[in-house]
């Protein structure tokens, strides 16, 4: 993985797309293990603390699904941690992704407003005109960027964080990310889909300056 940014706190990476973010059950390999080893290995050339040695710290901020490729942050503190979760829970943060789908809107900028709900397997987000029991509002702004490789590239601005909005909202005006079959679009590579998160701001936990990580995507 590209290291984007690192110092005493903060670890951010440009997650590939197949990742989890987060260590867990799953069998295959998370961001998290991934970033935890380098982490380990830069520790035992440059530390001079045997516990830290010992027990490295480094937790997942946020999440990013495991098709989708971006900037990830991992806090090394449970200061950094509880400091920057709290920015993402109280949207301080400001995320912008890159999608190409695989048609062009009907308008080329918009705000989409739904309200979200899990399926019953909790695999894919259901979007509702109304509020509904149990759903959450989902709002994003999006605009067209330009062509690639013949197919619109957007860039979004979610101005909330629920689960698979992007995924669904974009799905949800007939315009799907490139090879996300869950919401309707034809296959493109494994574990793998055209949604990037190419740019975060936040507030660093110990210099209280604006943070701007960027990463781009491979496609």
């Amino acid at each position: 993985m590209q290291i984007i940014f690192e110092d005493y706190y903060l670890l951010a990476v440009n997650k590939p797309a197949g990742l989890s973010s987060e260590s867990g059950g799953a069998k295959h390999t998370s961001a998290e293990d991934e970033a935890l080893l380098y982490f380990t290995k830069t520790l035992q050339k440059t530390s001079t603390s045997k516990r830290l040695k010992l027990t490295p710290y480094l937790k997942a901020i946020h999440r990013l699904d495991r098709p989708t490729s971006g900037v990830l942050l991992f806090a090394k503190t449970k200061t950094a941690l509880t400091q920057v979760m709290a920015q993402f829970e109280q949207r301080e943060t400001e995320k912008t992704y890159w999608a190409v789908v695989e048609k062009m809107p009907k308008q080329q900028s918009g705000e989409l407003r739904h309200w979200l709900l899990r399926s019953e397997d909790g695999k894919k987000a259901i979007l509702s005109d109304i509020q509904v029991r149990n759903s959450q509002l989902a709002i994003l702004d999006y605009s067209f960027k330009e062509m690639k490789n013949g197919k619109p590239l957007l860039e979004i601005k979610p101005k909330t964080g629920r689960f698979h909005q992007i995924r669904a909202q974009l799905a949800s005006i007939g315009c799907p990310v490139i090879g996300d079959v869950a919401y309707g679009a034809k296959p493109w590579q494994d574990y793998a889909i055209m949604l990037h998160a190419h740019q975060l701001v936040c507030t660093h936990p110990k210099t209280q300056e604006p943070l701007i990580l960027e990463a781009f995507p491979e496609w």
